[in-house]
């Protein structure tokens, strides 16, 4: 599984979210302190939301929030869905006696494996902690 910015931002922009998990945000306030694209994230929130990952109300007290707690997201969830990996087109058309089919199948994949095991055990709520402990700048009103 190789991560794009598509999935880097989105899961910078739900982390950003899981500081606060009750509050709804804007695409504008998470686009502007995160420095990532408003176009590039309203697609990657469509995505999202589709997938049930985030919920979203419209009107002056509308925006986004997390469709779970963030201890119960985990990075593997949002790679998952941003990086679309269920039909991927190599997989489909193997011809076992080449080469590059067999490095395929037998690194890659079990590369790929390892990374969407490793990435299910880590939440939203491990990086939301890990994030506020690097910052002795965050406060609370």
């Amino acid at each position: 599984m190789t991560t794009t910015k598509k999935s880097k931002y989105g899961l910078r922009a739900l982390v950003y979210m899981a500081c606060n998990p009750e509050r709804k945000f804007s695409v504008k306030e998470i686009s502007e302190k995160e420095d990532i694209s408003k176009r590039y994230l309203e697609q990657i929130f469509l995505t999202l939301k589709k997938a049930g990952l985030i919920i979203s109300s419209k009107g002056a007290q509308g925006g986004y929030v997390l469709a779970r707690s963030p201890k119960e997201i985990s990075v593997g969830d949002i790679l998952n869905i941003l990086e679309d990996t269920q039909d991927s087109p190599c997989c489909s058309s193997y011809n076992l006696e080449a080469l590059e089919s067999v490095l395929e199948k037998e690194v890659w994949e079990k590369i790929d494996d390892k990374i969407k095991e490793l990435t299910e055990n880590i939440s939203l709520e491990s990086l939301k902690d890990k994030y506020n402990d690097g910052r002795t700048d965050i406060y609370y009103i």
